[in-house]
């Protein structure tokens, strides 16, 4: 998408486990776009997985990762970056996006696992009600 729109400021929108796994493609990131966020929502969980497997008795352990800091990851490959953890730490995204500067920026979000998007409750619930047919 950056390659294909250089006059845009790309936004991509990911978790912490599917960050980490596709890690090596941030250098890609950095080398070819001229402009782009990288927000990483960090529960410190594979999110999706925790809530539809351990919710059904599995054990999380595996589920579970230490949580990383994607903000200072970007930072060694370049780029620039917070970690959020309140709404004022926001700040530093608005002016980075104020200022037109090229290069990549990472958001790195923290978010609890304790809450469950509700297209993710609302299909669990849908499977719940099949499987009790």
């Amino acid at each position: 998408m950056a390659a294909a729109r250089p006059d845009r400021t790309t936004v991509l929108v990911t978790g912490d486990g599917g960050a980490l796994m596709g890690l090596a493609d941030l250098e890609t990131l950095m080398r070819t776009a001229h402009r782009a966020v990288v927000v990483v929502f960090n529960d410190a969980a594979y999110g999706a997985e925790l809530h539809q497997y351990a919710a059904a008795g599995l054990h999380d352990a595996a589920m579970r990762i230490d949580e990383v800091d994607f903000a200072a990851l970007g930072r060694a490959f370049g780029a620039e970056g917070i970690q959020a953890r309140t709404l004022a730490d926001l700040d530093v995204l608005r002016q980075w996006l104020a200022t037109h500067t090229e290069g990549v920026f990472i958001l790195d979000v923290s978010i609890s696992t304790e809450v469950v998007a509700d297209f993710l409750a609302a299909s669990l619930e849908a499977k719940s009600t099949r499987d009790q047919r």
